[in-house]
């Protein structure tokens, strides 16, 4: 990329770079991309984008191009120049900054707004959720249909849950022999204790409520 300048009646000063033209306001403005395409320049700035007529943005890089044809023969960057695109990418990234912290901050208020409306909702859900299941509860129900949704039922499987494998492993009622290896047969373990309702040692058997689910019409 390389960055030029020249003095022009206009006092707009071009800076010029493989992809367009940078064209600084007048007196230290803010500066407005003009963009190279196949069809031609294009300006970003608001009248391009209203008018069919060029702006004064092209206008100033087309008599930039025909005073200063050969890349080659362009005016070299001076010193105080230089410093002076230092001082304005400085301002650039500062902007950045800006922007970026005022993101973050109404990104951090946007999703402290989510959470405290989808706690709200979800504490307004439950109250629903409740009766809902204590109609289906008292009904006998496993499954109703109605007219916004289907309200379902399902039983759990007791949860056992082995607190101690080398106290169950002694009652050789629940173990069966891989080779070289004692291990736990939880298939039969499961079936005494279901059968029985009995808790052995080194288990502990967790009875687990009913689930409840609905589907609204329409949900896919």
């Amino acid at each position: 990329m390389e960055a030029i300048t020249t003095a022009m009646d206009t006092t707009l000063e071009i800076i010029e770079s493989e992809t367009g033209f940078l064209v600084g306001g007048e007196y230290g403005g803010n500066a407005v991309e003009v963009v190279r395409t196949d069809s031609g320049l294009q300006c970003q700035c608001f009248i391009a984008q209203v008018s069919h007529d060029d702006c004064e943005h092209i206008r100033a890089v087309r008599e930039y191009i025909a005073s200063v044809p050969m890349s080659l023969e362009r005016p070299m960057l001076s010193q105080a120049n230089a410093d002076l695109y230092l001082s304005k990418l400085g301002e650039l990234e500062m902007a950045e900054a800006t922007n970026e912290a005022s993101a973050n901050e109404q990104t951090g208020r946007i999703q402290l707004w989510l959470e405290m409306e989808s706690e709200k909702l979800a504490r307004k859900k439950a109250y629903y959720i409740q009766a809902l299941d204590n109609f289906m509860l008292m009904n006998e129900y496993k499954t109703k249909r109605l007219v916004a949704g289907t309200l379902k039922l399902r039983s759990q499987q007791p949860e056992i849950k082995i607190n101690d494998e080398a106290k169950v492993l002694m009652d050789e009622r629940f173990v069966r022999i891989i080779p070289e290896k004692r291990a736990l047969d939880k298939t039969a373990l499961r079936k005494y204790c279901m059968d029985t309702g009995e808790e052995i040692p080194g288990i502990e058997f967790i009875l687990k409520p009913h689930k409840f689910s609905y589907k609204l019409n329409g949900d896919v």
